[in-house]
């Protein structure tokens, strides 16, 4: 593992090889090109976008480029001179007719950007984007949306049926089905998402958390020279494919990592990659990563929200049901947030909790892999953190099952080769907990 140590063995999905998106490549003219490289829009207010363009290094001290832009269906083409300074540089411009873009809207807002490159007159290349004017921030132990408070519900997803390449009606399912059940929030587990779903997000009002590749890494991982190394150019990949995508309000790193430990590799991989995440996001998405180590958690501060996961009263998965650590579950989710406030007052998300439940496997409540079993789990930390004030969101484990890899996980805790957790098989046919989670979502007020 010292070649591509960022994809291991030991990850808990399956991990297919190849190309499992589409690929597109673009025939540039003569050995040193001029192209428009990106264009990415940052909102910085309900009518002001900032505008950073990267070009082509070919394009960097010809004054005679000119750059024209023009926002939606606008007649006329405008200059912006402080493109001049390339390869990056940015402009402040004003967006004509500007509208919000509000994820409970029936059909959120959604501008159009296009940016040509002339030279006399000839148009060399041309880049249209798609952004929504929004604004994303956290007041003491709030999340803010636009000005106002938030509270997320929803579900964490694999981009996954029974293989990883997915259709574009596959994907425009899966967002049906989460809006469906009430939800107004998808976490992408656990690695950068692909940007047809990004675009079905933004456009039926889902909320994103979107994460760099990781499963559980170690301070040996964040030691190594070559994972970091990737990591960060994923990281950065990663920010500048979604810039534009206003669902996408989080940007998650080293799920589950050791954050732990306090040793100066461990420090300085959060501390750094926790940076290199607010250098690319514009100032419009929150940091933070999936930690598994509540009580003994030492990266608090690099983060803007903190998240937990805990799989109450689940694993060890051969022992039974105790109905008191069922009972238990609001009490504990309080006592975690209590004690992260000792790292500083920020808002606290479940990011993790839930229960196997075997397709078609009925029987008793008390009864671990039933159906029944895991529709009373869920519903109960759905519950906790509906009911308490000082957590800001929830995303249940999972939307739907998905395939594992049988030589990392036995039948004990993935029966059938399969991750179970979710609340629909992996063909998307609905568990007893669908509809007791979708029950509760309906109850809560001010839900898109």
């Amino acid at each position: 593992m010292t070649t591509h140590p960022v994809h291991q063995p030991k990850y808990d999905w399956y991990q297919a090889g190849g190309l499992i998106r589409s690929v597109q490549f673009h025939a540039l003219r003569g050995p040193e090109p001029l192209y428009i490289a990106s264009v990415g829009v940052w909102p910085r207010s309900e009518v002001e976008v900032e505008v950073e363009l990267q070009a082509s290094q070919a394009a960097v001290g010809r004054p005679e480029l000119v750059f024209r832009y023009r926002f939606d269906d606008a007649s006329r083409c405008q200059e912006a001179a402080s493109w001049d300074q390339l390869p990056g540089a940015t402009a402040q411009l004003l967006v004509p007719e500007a509208s919000i873009w509000d994820p409970k809207a029936d059909e959120p807002s959604l501008h159009h950007l296009s940016v040509a490159l002339f030279h006399e007159e000839q148009m060399l290349d041309c880049h249209h984007v798609r952004f929504g004017l929004r604004k994303v921030g956290t007041r003491g132990t709030q999340l803010l949306l636009n000005g106002a408070p938030l509270k997320l519900l929803g579900f964490n997803r694999h981009d996954m049926v029974d293989t990883p390449v997915l259709t574009f009606d596959q994907l425009l399912r899966d967002v049906l089905l989460l809006k469906d059940l009430g939800a107004n929030f998808v976490r992408g587990a656990h690695y950068p998402q692909d940007p047809r779903f990004l675009d079905l997000c933004d456009e039926h009002g889902l909320l994103v958390w979107e994460e760099v590749l990781g499963w559980q890494n170690t301070a040996a991982d964040f030691a190594d020279a070559t994972f970091m190394a990737q990591s960060f150019r994923m990281a950065e990949e990663m920010a500048r494919a979604s810039a534009n995508h206003p669902s996408v309000i989080f940007y998650g790193f080293f799920n589950e990592g050791e954050s732990f430990d306090d040793g100066d590799a461990s420090c300085r991989a959060y501390e750094s990659m926790a940076a290199q995440l607010r250098r690319h996001s514009g100032r419009s998405r929150l940091i933070s990563y999936g930690s598994n180590h509540a009580g003994e958690d030492r990266q608090l501060g690099t983060v803007d929200v903190y998240a937990f996961h805990l799989y109450l009263a689940w694993y060890p998965t051969t022992h039974p049901v105790v109905k008191e650590e069922v009972e238990e579950i609001p009490g504990i989710w309080e006592q975690v947030r209590l004690w992260s406030l000792q790292a500083g007052e920020k808002p606290m998300l479940i990011t993790e909790a839930g229960a196997g439940g075997v397709f078609g496997f009925r029987g008793s409540v008390s009864q671990k892999w039933t159906e029944e079993y895991q529709a009373l789990l869920l519903s109960t930390h759905l519950a906790a953190a509906t009911a308490n004030p000082g957590i800001a969101g929830i995303s249940l484990w999972q939307f739907a099952d998905i395939p594992i890899d049988r030589s990392v996980s036995d039948e004990q805790h993935r029966p059938r080769g399969l991750n179970n957790k979710g609340v629909f098989s992996l063909h998307r046919i609905p568990k007893l907990s669908a509809a007791a989670v979708a029950e509760l979502l309906r109850r809560v007020e001010g839900l898109g």
